[in-house]
This record gives C-alpha cells, sequence and structure tokens, in this order.
C-alpha cells in the first residue's frame, strides 16, 4: 500500500485535471466573493456579511471530482496499470484503497483551493460571518465531508467503468444527475401551501385574488418526510442547501456523507473484486 500510494501522489501532482479543478475552484469562490461585494456597494438590502457568497464553491465540488477521478484513474485501464500492478503482487483491495485515498485527497484539495481564497479577500472586504464562526467553520467542515463523498461515488464509477472517455462521461452524468436530483427535491419542498391568484379590475389593473390551493404543495406526512430524507441523504441535495446557506442539521449531513463514503467504497471493494483486468 504504501509503494502504491508514493506512485499515486507523483502521478496526482503532475494530473493536470486536478490543477485545473483547484483553478476553477479558485475562480469560481473569488467571483462569488467579489460578486457579493458589488451587490453590497450596490444595493441596502444586503447585509455586509460574508455568509452569501462564501459558500457558492460548493456548486462545482461534485463536477470538478469527477473530472479528477476520471482523468486519474481512467488512463490506469487503458495502459494496463492496474493488471501490471496485480502482476507484482499487490492485492485488488489495495489498489482500490489506493486510488480512493488519491481521489479523496484531491477532492479536499480542490475545496482547501476554494476557502483558502475566500477568507483572504472576504473577510477584509466583507467582515465575519454573521452565521458566527462555529457554524461556518462546521458547514466548512460538511462541504468537505460531502466533497470525501462524492469522491468515493466517482471512485467507485470509474474503478469499474474501464477507458478514461467512457469513466469521464459516466461520472460527469452522475454527477449532473445528483445535482438535477437536489435541485427537483428542492423544488417539491419549497413549493408554497397556497398560489396568489390575480383578477383584472373594471378600469384594468391587476388585483390580488384569494389564494387557492397549490396543487404541488406536499403536505406534512410520510411523503415529505421521504423526499426530505432523500434531500438530506444525496450529494446533489446537501449541495443545493450547501450553497444557499439553509443547512438545517448540518452534522447529520456529515452522517449521511460518511454513510455514503462507506457504502460506495464496500460496493467498490466488493465489485472491484469481481472485476476481469483485461
Amino acid at each position: 500500500m504504501r509503494n502504491l500510494l508514493s506512485a499515486g501522489l507523483v502521478r496526482l501532482a503532475r494530473c493536470k485535471a486536478l490543477w485545473l479543478s483547484c483553478a476553477v475552484a479558485t475562480g469560481y469562490e473569488v467571483f462569488a466573493v467579489l460578486s457579493r461585494c458589488q451587490r453590497v456597494v450596490e444595493e441596502t438590502t444586503y447585509s455586509h456579511n460574508l455568509d452569501g457568497g462564501f459558500f457558492r464553491f460548493a456548486g462545482v465540488i461534485g463536477l470538478v471530482s469527477a473530472l479528477v477521478c476520471a482523468f486519474l484513474i481512467g488512463p490506469e485501464h487503458g495502459d494496463g496499470t492496474m493488471r501490471n500492478k496485480m502482476i507484482i503482487g499487490h492485492s485488488r483491495r489495495d489498489i482500490y484503497l489506493s486510488n480512493l485515498i488519491l481521489s479523496t485527497l484531491a477532492s479536499l484539495m480542490t475545496c482547501l483551493a476554494a476557502v483558502l481564497p475566500g477568507l483572504v479577500l472576504g473577510l477584509p472586504l466583507l467582515g465575519g460571518f454573521e452565521m458566527g464562526t462555529a457554524r461556518a467553520t462546521l458547514m466548512i467542515l460538511g462541504i468537505c465531508t460531502l466533497s470525501m463523498a462524492y469522491a468515493a461515488l466517482f471512485t467507485l464509477v470509474t474503478m469499474l467503468i474501464s477507458g478514461r472517455t467512457v469513466s469521464l462521461t459516466a461520472a460527469m452524468v452522475l454527477a449532473l444527475a445528483l445535482l438535477a436530483a437536489g435541485a427537483y427535491l428542492n423544488g417539491r419542498l419549497s413549493a408554497p401551501p397556497t398560489i396568489q391568484g390575480y383578477d383584472l379590475s373594471v378600469n384594468g389593473q391587476l388585483v390580488a385574488a384569494k389564494p387557492s390551493p397549490n396543487p404541488a404543495y406536499i403536505p406534512e406526512g410520510l411523503m415529505r418526510s421521504a423526499l426530505q430524507f432523500l434531500y438530506d441523504f444525496l450529494p446533489g441535495g446537501q449541495t443545493g442547501q450547501y450553497v444557499t446557506t439553509e443547512v438545517a442539521r448540518p452534522v447529520l449531513l456529515m452522517v449521511y456523507d460518511v454513510v455514503i463514503f462507506v457504502a460506495a467504497t464496500t460496493a467498490g471493494l466488493v465489485l472491484f473484486r469481481r472485476k476481469d483486468l483485461k
């Protein structure tokens, strides 16, 4: 395992996709913070704090993690590196876990590439966090555990699918599907119980009418509880919550991330053991 990690760290340092992902995360975070600064200056309704712009980098973590995993692990299928590792005595378990560690490290580096510039730029310009330092720290740790869950899922995909192009496509599709699922669940859960209607008065002006029931509203019950669980559990739902800072239970989300990480790793180890390495 030590030799695999040593060689893997060298490969990780040379991975252009990793440095591109870090650059994207940094650029996205700087843009978000500067946009927040501009809105604070131009619109008096925006309070002078870092909350509204800092956590938006969570929105790109899944996509860049998929990119890095595909370019880091995908080529090992095509050039026979995995088969050669087994020939010289490395077990499939060690091969899988070493790549998982590298993918996780890459995801955490991407988070760090966004957090540090965001703090360095945002704190002098916008001040501290209105939510408090303790909660902001908890949110940052939550995004880090979310990135680990993404890394475990994309490691599972790229270790089981041969070919960099195919594995990249599969990983990106999975990332987009998770984000789409999170957006859909958010839309269902945030639907109001009533819809405000408007009528046209005799003088041609719109006047508020009596609110009507919203057919898209999901009342309290089993269905709403199930959708709320999925919204909290799925990485795409967590991503939306961190971006909007509407995280009611950050510790619970981190627990879910650990569950996803363990489940994806366990499934990956079992399936990779049965994979035919050509």
